[in-house]
């Protein structure tokens, strides 16, 4: 398993592009012909401040991807945005970047199955949610994930539960950095915070769109049941609605991704002066994206990782109506 940046910014480029990445930084020498104590000596001799701790897990973590991942080997990366985790084989060693943006080092990858999270058991989805950026999954998960790729589930009582040394770190030299750790919590987090949308009603999914832009300080409220012509909730300055912007929100709780033609059809909708603002549960293609982004008014498309994300930020700010739908547990961590 490799995690695709925070939030897996990465995961769309990684897929289409056919690759991996990582991010450490050693000024584009060759690590794939390098043993450990050499990349050990040169991440330290780059970063000398660095705890002997951040050392030994980030030279854990860079030897891993450069040797460890042999060619022919079996990975796995999560694309939070479509809820799908990314099984492919890996098909090339380890190069450098050699204008890195973020990633450094990459390898290439012949994707070829995709996984719901939806169809996966809990202890399945706990187990993918390790701290690192790369970590091994058990024999038992990855069976898991390809019977979700063909979308059956393992026969009951299959006992799909994780054996922690089974998916453990192989090396003393791996523990996870608080950074790390922090990143990685969060979005496991996020990840279970979905997890509990998905299971809401289309109502609930409606009065938490409303209740999120009251806690961005906008009155809001959902529009009676009926022929709406897209306009599930209306949020604008003011208790009366008659001051700018006014924001016009189409909420579909589905799983499947939205086209073109609906996100056409409701910018159609939209007066002079609205503000659009399309929440799906599931995904948006790049066509209906494409859409948004060339209309004559301004439209925002969320889905349920941008939606999730947006309301654990405004949190604090929700009412306890809002709250009884979705209720969330501050986590502290020592700064």
């Amino acid at each position: 398993m490799i995690r695709a940046g925070r939030g897996g910014t990465f995961a769309t480029d990684w897929v289409e592009n056919s690759i991996i990445g990582i991010g450490w930084d050693f000024d584009g020498l060759d690590i794939a012909n390098m043993d450990r104590d050499q990349i050990r000596a040169a991440y330290a001799a780059a970063h000398p401040a660095e705890s002997k701790q951040k050392v030994a897990t980030s030279v854990g973590q860079v030897f891993r991807f450069a040797h460890s991942m042999e060619q022919g080997s079996t990975v796995v990366m999560y694309d939070p945005a479509e809820r799908l985790y990314h099984i492919g084989v890996i098909s090339g060693p380890c190069s450098p970047v050699p204008e890195p943006e973020g990633i450094t080092y990459t390898r290439a990858v012949t994707w070829n199955k995709t996984a719901l999270r939806d169809v996966l058991s809990q202890s399945s989805k706990n187990s993918l949610g390790g701290i690192q950026t790369i970590f091994a999954i058990s024999a038992e998960v990855m069976a898991d994930l390809e019977s979700a790729a063909s979308h059956k589930r393992p026969a009951a009582g299959g006992g799909l539960a994780c054996n922690p040394d089974e998916s453990a770190q192989d090396s003393s030299d791996d523990s996870s950095s608080d950074d790390e750790a922090l990143t990685a919590t969060y979005d496991n987090g996020i990840e279970l915070i979905k997890d509990r949308v998905s299971q809401l009603g289309w109502e609930d999914m409606e009065r938490l769109v409303a209740g999120m832009l009251k806690a961005m300080g906008y009155c809001a409220r959902v529009t009676p049941k009926g022929p709406d012509g897209g306009r599930d909730v209306i949020a604008s300055p003011d208790a009366l609605g008659l001051e700018s912007p006014r924001i016009v929100a189409e909420v579909k709780h589905r799983k499947g991704a939205m086209g073109a033609p609906a996100v056409r059809s409701f910018i159609g909708g939209l007066r002079a002066g609205d503000r659009g603002l399309y929440v799906s549960t599931g995904s948006f293609t790049k066509e209906a994206r494409y859409e948004a982004d060339r209309a004559n008014v301004p439209v925002r498309l969320l889905d349920l990782d941008s939606f999730v994300r947006h309301y654990v930020e405004v949190y604090d700010k929700t009412d306890d109506e809002t709250r009884s739908i979705l209720p969330l547990t501050r986590i502290w961590w020592p700064a």
